[in-house]
């Protein structure tokens, strides 16, 4: 329950409600204007009161089950007339001459129908607030169930990838030891990152951006002159942003698996910084009878539509494949 909401309403619609309370019966016996402002006060003093009455009695009864509220609702109207009883006792409730004043009933149904008002009003805010917060544990639920798809999908890449990262090693050991010890520190990085990063829903930018390049430089000295990328994205954007970890490297990982590269037709990546977005674009080179799944895209589309609002923008050109991720402000 939101108390600090529920306050506010109470404060905002207080002056309002006595507002409404009033105008008919000072219109009907025309009394002065002063009296209606004096009576519009000590009116708007009650619904407040009977307001914070309603709230203390909603936090007393919360922990109860739904089918035992409507003893909350019989305390808030015997609660209700107890302080209308107390009020007319104490001094007239409208501040209107006795011979012109309504009924002395009119207190009683008067304050009646003003705290169904105010039950009203209490019900419908708590309601919402208990809609949001189902709708962001489910949100957050299904965060984590693409989280577990993403980390299954990354499982199953795994064997295969450490088969043909170790081939990759077991050749540049006997062919170039220097290029084999760079491989090897780059393997290690990568591997360190899939281990760390399995904790985290959002990483920032910087590392995920030194993963995938890590991820790129591995695949270049595995396929040698086939692969080439250009990054353009600036140190202050590294360091104000967070992305859903993997979702960069699941960009330039299917364009590697999408594509027939040769040396003699090389692929040509770009990762660009662009408006609070990373813009990755890559030329076509099609592998014949390819079976296209979908399946990382559309993970990461989901992922982004929970986390950010909004999915990842796709461009399927004849000559180039392109995709936009909306990059998300640190707090």
């Amino acid at each position: 329950m939101n108390k600090r909401q529920l306050y506010k309403t109470a404060l905002f619609s207080s002056p309002i409600i006595a507002a409404f309370e009033l105008s008919p019966i000072f219109f009907l016996i025309k009394e002065p204007i002063l009296h209606f402002f004096a009576g519009m006060a000590g009116v708007t003093v009650v619904t407040f009161i009977l307001w914070s009455l309603n709230i203390y009695i909603l936090n007393a009864f919360e922990n109860r089950r739904k089918e035992k509220q409507w003893s909350r609702y019989l305390c808030s109207y015997v609660s209700a007339l107890f302080i209308i009883m107390l009020l007319l006792l104490s001094s007239k409730f409208f501040g209107l001459p006795k011979e012109k004043g309504p009924s002395i009933l009119f207190p009683f149904i008067n304050s009646v129908a003003l705290n169904t008002i105010i039950l009203i009003i209490i019900n419908s805010i708590v309601n919402r607030s208990k809609n949001e917060q189902s709708e962001r544990e489910l949100a957050l639920l299904k965060i984590k169930n693409l989280e577990a798809e993403q980390q299954q999908l990354i499982q199953q890449l795994q064997p295969h990838f450490l088969f043909n990262a170790l081939s990759t090693l077991k050749s540049l050991i006997s062919n170039n030891t220097e290029l084999a010890e760079e491989y090897l520190i780059k393997l290690s990085d990568f591997l360190r990152y899939t281990i760390s990063s399995h904790a985290s829903t959002l990483v920032s930018l910087e590392e995920e951006m030194k993963f995938t390049n890590d991820y790129i430089k591995l695949q270049q000295i595995r396929f040698g002159n086939s692969i080439f990328c250009k990054t353009d994205v600036p140190e202050t954007a590294k360091q104000s942003f967070l992305l859903p970890a993997y979702a960069l490297q699941t960009l330039v990982e299917n364009a590697l698996k999408h594509n027939a590269f040769t040396i003699g037709k090389p692929l040509n990546l770009s990762i660009i910084y662009k408006d609070a977005g990373i813009e990755v674009r890559n030329n076509k080179i099609p592998r014949l009878n390819e079976n296209k799944t979908g399946v990382g895209l559309e993970n990461l589309d989901k992922r982004y539509s929970l986390i950010g609002g909004e999915g990842i923008k796709v461009d399927d050109n004849t000559d180039y494949f392109f995709v936009r991720i909306k990059l998300i402000p640190k707090k």
